[in-house]
């Protein structure tokens, strides 16, 4: 109910920017159904520049395809159980004393997005997401056919 309210009120100071996108975000949001995705975030800097970010996090699976087919351009995204990379390539759990491990980003700022398939795990890297290699083991369907 908080989040909700928090989302809310978000919605409601941002209401001259695209209402239509704005409310649609919020229902998405609200959805239980969620996701882990990777997210690439490109922040304006007050010099003007841009500062990246990179998490990991789950987010409504709802707003996730909203966003993917591009049927939602603006709006707030709430990624929560947090995870960032850092500076040694490693991943690092974002709650602790001071952070819930949760976050509002608004969409406009979301550089790119993809799916994860699973948690990432704090303290590897991202080979944690790569596929095993085979070491020249043999599927078990080619022994079979090769003992025929």
């Amino acid at each position: 109910m908080k989040t909700t309210l928090l989302l809310l009120t978000l919605t409601l100071a941002m209401a001259g920017c695209q209402l239509d996108d704005e409310t649609l975000a919020l229902e998405a949001n609200a959805k239980e159904e969620q996701v882990w995705t990777f997210v690439q975030f490109n922040v304006p800097e007050e010099d003007e520049g841009l500062e990246s970010f990179y998490y990991y996090g789950k987010v409504s699976k709802s707003l996730y395809q909203l966003i993917s087919s591009n049927r939602l351009q603006s709006g707030f995204l709430r990624l929560q159980d947090m995870h960032y990379w850092g500076d040694d390539d490693l991943i690092h759990t974002y709650r602790d004393l001071q952070n819930s491990g949760e976050m509002v980003f608004r969409i406009e700022d979301i550089r790119s997005m993809k799916l994860v398939r699973k948690a990432p795990t704090p303290g590897l890297g991202y080979e944690q997401f790569e596929e095993p290699q085979n070491k020249g083991i043999k599927p078990a369907a080619a022994t079979l056919e090769q003992g025929s």
